[in-house]
């Protein structure tokens, strides 16, 4: 019995110390890593979307963010110039093609620990001369057979801002060379920076 409240008490310890060190500490590479507004948007559509949506009809489509297991927080900093490049970030790449950048940039993507797959680039609003490709991966997300995965530019409170379009065949374009292709992942034309997070 003593040794069960001499666990169960160094249990709460750790615990607590572990979520008082993380409060508040900023990622290494001064990017916010927390996830704003934790229960905006999930499972439910944005404001200007379909009121219809029907979550038990598997026939609709709608514009909630996937559920998923929470995955550990990864942090990337790559420095890409006009060359072109790739970066990668737990099994989420970002495809810039040469020409895409006018400059040399030191771009950030951070994965935060959360229940979304979602991924965050900056700098916020960078804009690309030619198309990048942003692809996302939703091993660890619950996905309803009908529903079609894609990518979604959301705001900091994870409402849907739009969608990017989607590219759908991988096969012998040159982009990809990089990538590897999973079963559970879906691929975006990207104009620019922002939040983005795999929804249907």
């Amino acid at each position: 019995m003593a040794l069960r409240r001499f666990l169960l008490t160094l249990g709460l310890l750790l615990g607590a110390s572990v979520a008082a060190s993380n409060c508040g500490t900023p990622s290494p590479l001064g990017v916010d890593a927390r996830t704003p507004g934790l229960s905006a948007s999930r499972g439910s559509p944005h404001p200007g979307g379909d009121d219809s949506d029907d979550p038990e009809d598997p026939n609709e489509g709608g514009d909630s963010l996937l559920s998923c297991r929470p995955l550990r927080y990864e942090s990337v900093t790559q420095t890409i110039g006009p060359e072109g490049g790739f970066l990668t970030v737990r099994h989420n790449w970002l495809v810039i093609p040469r020409g895409a950048l006018r400059d040399t940039v030191t771009i950030t993507a951070v994965t935060p620990s959360d229940t979304l797959a979602l991924i965050r680039l900056q700098p916020e609003g960078l804009r690309f001369q030619k198309t990048a490709l942003l692809v996302l991966t939703f091993d660890n997300c619950r996905v309803r057979k009908a529903a079609t995965p894609r990518i979604a530019h959301v705001t900091d409170a994870l409402d849907v801002i739009e969608f990017l379009p989607a590219v759908d065949s991988w096969h012998g374009d040159p982009r990809f060379k990089h990538v590897h292709k999973s079963h559970h992942s879906v691929v975006g034309e990207l104009q620019h920076f922002s939040n983005y997070a795999v929804a249907w």
